[in-house]
């Protein structure tokens, strides 16, 4: 009798490794998708990164910066003659206001 039971105590233990086993296994399959899924959303991010890099280069070359402002606006190189100090302009004093605002009170107010 006690070698039955010893039997059937060990043929449970083993299925209860089994399945456990099982589910492991199954759930590390799902973990290893996931991590390829994550490494090839990672690769096609460093690959945007890159494109977007390059652009980015070509969008800043300063000759295709200068034949826009050349081909789009009318503006010219400053002259040195156009420089001034700040101590040569002219400012104008502020008008002072014609009259005072009349301030009433909140205890008169209708």
């Amino acid at each position: 009798m006690k070698r039955f039971l010893f039997n059937c105590f060990f043929l449970l233990c083993a299925l209860i490794a089994c399945s456990g086993m099982f589910i492991l296994k199954y759930q590390v399959l799902d973990k290893e998708e996931q991590l390829k899924s994550l490494h090839a959303q990672i690769i096609q991010n460093q690959r945007t990164i890159h494109v977007l890099k390059a652009e980015w280069t070509h969008l800043n070359d300063p000759e295709r910066i200068r034949f826009l402002i050349a081909h789009h606006t009318t503006l010219n190189v400053i002259k040195s003659n156009q420089i001034i100090e700040l101590e040569d302009v002219a400012f104008k004093e502020a008008p002072l206001p014609s009259r005072k605002p009349e301030i009433i009170p909140a205890s008169y107010e209708e």
